[in-house]
């Protein structure tokens, strides 16, 4: 919709509702956002043209862009906690950004999930009798895209529902027609500099899914299993030599696609048996003895059985020695005579699943007597990522993409800085894996997804190279005859490892877009998919543009429950972040996860107690919301002066005090988020641990607009704002100007209540959005207001007096007589201010030079001032004192023993340093509490 349309009309100026509807606000709000373009990004608008920046939609001055591309969901999930907390990480930084005066894109999409679309669409035909093969390809594809179109937008749908302030115009999705041509345009270039060929090698095969996995596709879990020891009986051994060969196995199925034995050519052992035979139990073939170094003589026997086709380090092996390659497991995980595999598999064993035929082998060993003995063992199991089964090694033909050239600039692009990785102990995890980084394997066998573009001509004769086309073939460019396409399709991460190109415009490098939004700026992301996809981006970025797809990395924490478990759906432990919105507000789960959320920490919720997960959340925006409904009751809706147009003179204690915690507040929170990029294109060492420290952000701004302005200047302002006259006027321009500088600084935060605040703000302009506000900046030049100073101390005389109160269970409503001992600079200001420090501490309070007789709390304050309560009449002075001294008494004998433990060097030496650290801090503490008592007590009781 176009900025010029005429708004929605926008919340009247006025008195609030008493309590705070997220409910019927933010739905609201989020559809005047996107009626207003708040957050279309216009490429025009960078660093061309000059305008307002009071909050209004349209042309602001000039201006860098600032990118983040979304991680895309799959096209068919729904919104998860972990899509929550990070697509929440992100939202804060996009709305910081444009605040700042960026022109911020933030490009959503989604990913159209080969594997985990196919295997939805799949399981539906399977409830109706069919199966993919029933269909054919070009229907079963149809299906599925129709299934797509129907479902894949709710999840796009629920992250508005939490606020994300992305561009949705822009938003892309890996299977459409633009992203489809950037896949094939980057395969056809990768083949022409001969990066991607076709291999026959040991993959990871899942046989669920019916297709081949990456390495980080194929994730390891640690498990217990058996380790089977086997004998290999020697053919024409020699009378004093050994009988057999043991060797040992986790996976006795795969022995009969055994071809060799390997010793390591160092083992004195084995040495004499190098180039003899021994006979592959169940079948009796001879298999050879071959010297490798693969075989460790530290492990096991140090002889290891060699199935090329059925273990990547075999099919090292094998390939070294030229061995034979038999595949016996079929793509289902059955034992089949599969390739070169004749006579292989015993009938019967044929069509026997994997771990049936496992247990049947294993029985067909001990009877033959070469099962030496079985052992439990720990040990690591790779399982498919989509749907955990067991990931079988084998040999087959696939297409894969040569990483290491690409690795190279992808390596030095973090060693050099051009890239941080935050938290930055990913550095050495990134770091090791570039370093030994193996062939992507990017085929997979499935239906869904980019086929892969490469064509075969059965007719040439002689056979000639495939075909590799960016565009599909009408017939063999050699003899012009008939051509079929690669039944394969490219790996998911094949298109998302484009996505901050691709959805740019990539790969026309005259795109607008791609020449002004490239590169982006900031990934938010979680550690998993380090390397599944952000290292891939980041090679992608310097092998089609030249450069790094981004600055920085945020490898946000995970969502975990009260035991430390990874929230998932099997687990159903999980939290659905619709719920908490229906409940509370879109807010208190932004607020709950990022007040939460250290850098790289773990966010801790309970799944079964929503309530005291989001309180904190909930309670936060209630609090601004009452702070709002005070300051529109008690400042009204009348226009208040610019604070620029006041005259310094007329502010008051408070009035500077709140401005200048204000400028710290903005300063820190600056620190904490950081800075929007690295000056020079690369970080210096000082810069490497800034920003992005989200959780302090949000202390900061929360601590300054609950503990400072509503706990101090909100109350300490009443009595001006109840009283006509110039000073009102000062006291309301400078509450508004603090208040709207508050919600600017938690807007990006918790936007939906500070929008529908800011919007109330007396002299509010209709058709302005604090969403496109800007960010609020520190005074500059303006050196420490003295008179913030003078209200520091009547905080502490407060405090102390609220010390005094507590300590003494002095009634709330009771009023108390009290005396200030004060430096003579300090007289005026308590003298000026008593009527206040009476008001907020219920105290009548007189500066005197020295402390008056009688039993009496004192007090000292930061700066020598003392404050002194006598006691006589509020409390029972000699009950008190007894109690006191009672107190005092046992812990000093307390005290004396833990002192004499500490004292004894038997029990310093001998226990545990931990346990002797915490006892010693544990004395520190009491003797601190032994002072405090004894000063309470001299104070109250004049002796202890």
């Amino acid at each position: 919709m176009s900025i010029s349309e005429p708004l929605e009309s926008a919340p009247s100026p006025g008195l609030l509702s008493a309590q705070y509807d997220p409910a019927a606000t933010e739905p609201a709000i989020y559809a005047r956002w996107l009626q207003a373009g708040c957050f279309t990004a216009d490429a025009s608008r960078v660093r061309r043209t000059h305008g307002g920046s009071d909050g209004r939609v349209g042309e602001r001055e000039e201006r860098a862009p600032y990118t983040l591309v979304m991680p895309p969901p799959n096209v068919t999930a729904i919104l998860h906690v972990g899509h929550g907390l990070n697509n929440t990480v992100q939202d804060v930084l996009v709305r910081w950004a444009r605040m700042k005066g960026r022109e911020a894109l933030w490009v959503p999409g989604t990913d159209h999930a080969g594997i985990a679309t196919q295997n939805i669409v799949e399981k539906q035909l399977a409830k109706e009798g069919l199966t993919r093969q029933d269909l054919g390809r070009e229907k079963f594809v149809a299906r599925t895209a129709a299934f797509v179109s129907e479902t894949g937008g709710v999840i796009l749908d629920q992250l508005r529902a939490i606020g994300c302030s992305a561009d949705w115009s822009r938003t892309a999705y890996t299977f459409s027609p633009e992203l489809s041509a950037a896949v094939r345009e980057a395969f056809v270039r990768l083949h022409e500099r001969g990066l991607i060929y076709k291999g026959h090698r040991v993959i990871h095969w899942c046989p669920r899914c019916l297709t081949s996995l990456s390495d980080e596709e194929a994730e390891p879990e640690e498990e217990t299993g058996a380790l089977y020891h086997l004998s290999y009986p020697l053919v024409d051994a020699g009378p004093d030599g050994p009988r057999a060969l043991s060797v040992a196995t986790t996976r006795p199925e795969t022995m009969l696609g055994d071809v060799a034995v390997a010793v390591n050519p160092h083992d004195e052992r084995y040495r004499s048996l190098i180039g003899k035979h021994v006979l592959l139990p169940i079948l009796d073939l001879p298999i050879p003895v071959v010297a490798d170094e693969y075989a460790d003589p530290e492990f096991g026997t140090g002889v290891v059985k060699i199935t090329p086709a059925h273990d990547a380090n075999d099919f090292d092996v094998g390939r070294r020695h030229d061995l034979p390659m038999p595949v016996v497991i079929d793509e289902h995980g059955a034992l089949r005579e599969v390739e070169d595999a004749v006579g292989r598999v015993p009938l019967a064993l044929q069509g026997l699943d994997r771990f049936e035929a496992r247990e049947r082998i294993v029985t067909m060993l001990r009877d033959l007597g070469r099962l030496e003995r079985k052992e439990a063992h720990q040990h690591s199991v790779r399982h498919c990522y989509r749907c955990d089964t067991k990931v079988e090694p084998r040999l087959s033909d696939q297409w894969f993409v040569r990483m290491a050239p690409l690795a190279e600039p992808a390596l030095e692009a973090v060693r050099s800085g051009r890239i941080r990785l935050l938290p930055e102990k990913w550095n050495g995890v990134y770091e090791h894996w570039m370093s030994n980084i193996r062939d992507w394997n990017i085929s997979r066998q499935l239906w869904w997804g980019h086929r892969v573009p490469v064509w075969y001509c059965r007719d040439c004769d002689p056979p000639q190279d495939v075909i590799v086309a960016r565009e599909d073939p009408d017939g063999c460019p050699y003899c012009g005859g008939p051509v079929t396409q690669d039944e394969d399709v490219l790996d998911t991460w094949f298109s998302s490892w484009l996505w901050p190109i691709s959805t740019l415009g990539w790969p026309n490098e005259n795109s607008t877009d791609l020449r002004t939004f490239y590169p982006t700026d900031v990934l938010v992301t979680a550690p998993e998919i380090l390397f599944f996809w952000v290292a891939r981006m980041i090679m992608s970025g310097y092998a089609f543009m030249g450069d790094a797809p981004f600055h920085t990395v945020y490898l946000h924490g995970t969502a975990r429950d009260t035991q430390g478990r990874k929230m998932s759906k099997s687990l159903g432990n999980g939290i659905d972040p619709m719920d908490v919105v229906q409940l509370y507000g879109a807010d208190a789960l932004r607020w709950t996860l990022v007040s939460g959320m250290g850098l790289g920490a773990d966010v801790m919720l309970d799944p079964a107690d929503l309530e005291k997960s989001f309180a904190t959340g909930r309670n936060f925006a209630t609090k601004l919301w009452n702070i709002g409904r005070f300051l529109l009751n008690n400042v009204g809706t009348e226009p208040v002066r610019p604070l620029d147009s006041l005259d310094h003179a007329s502010l008051g204690r408070a009035d500077a005090w709140i401005l200048e915690r204000l400028d710290v507040a903005i300063r820190e929170c600056d620190r904490a988020i950081g800075p929007l990029d690295p000056a020079d294109g690369t970080w210096r060492e000082e810069e490497l641990g800034a920003g992005l420290r989200l959780n302090e952000y949000a202390e900061t701004a929360r601590r300054f607009v609950w503990n400072e302005l509503a706990d101090w200047y909100l109350e300490a302002i009443k009595t001006r704002l109840a009283t006509e006259g110039d000073d009102r006027e000062v006291a309301r321009s400078v509450l508004v100007h603090v208040f709207d500088r508050a919600l600017r600084l938690l807007h990006p935060i918790v936007p939906f209540v500070t929008e529908a605040l800011w919007q109330r703000l007396p002299g509010h302009v209709d058709g302005t959005f604090l969403a496109t506000a800007e960010w609020p900046a520190a005074r500059t030049g303006a050196a420490t207001d003295g008179r913030a100073g003078e209200f520091d101390l009547l905080r502490d005389i407060v405090e102390a007096m609220r010390r005094v109160r507590s300590e003494y269970a002095v009634p709330p409503n009771k009023s108390v007589d009290a005396f200030v001992v004060t430096a003579a600079a300090n007289r005026t200001v308590v003298g000026d201010e008593s009527p206040l420090v009476a008001r907020l501490a219920k105290t009548a309070l007189a500066v005197v030079d020295r402390a008056p007789a009688g039993p009496a709390a004192n007090v000292i304050i930061p700066g020598g001032t003392e404050v002194i309560v006598p006691l006589e009449g509020l409390v029972d002075v000699q009950k008190e004192c007894a109690r006191l001294r009672s107190e005092l008494a046992a812990l000093e004998k307390q005290l004396t023993a833990l002192e004499g433990r500490l004292s004894n060097a038997g029990f310093v030496e001998r226990a545990p340093a931990h346990v002797v650290e915490s006892e010693r801090a544990k004395a520190g503490e009491w003797r601190a509490r032994r002072d405090l008592m004894r000063a309470r007590i001299e104070g109250l009781c004049g002796a202890t």
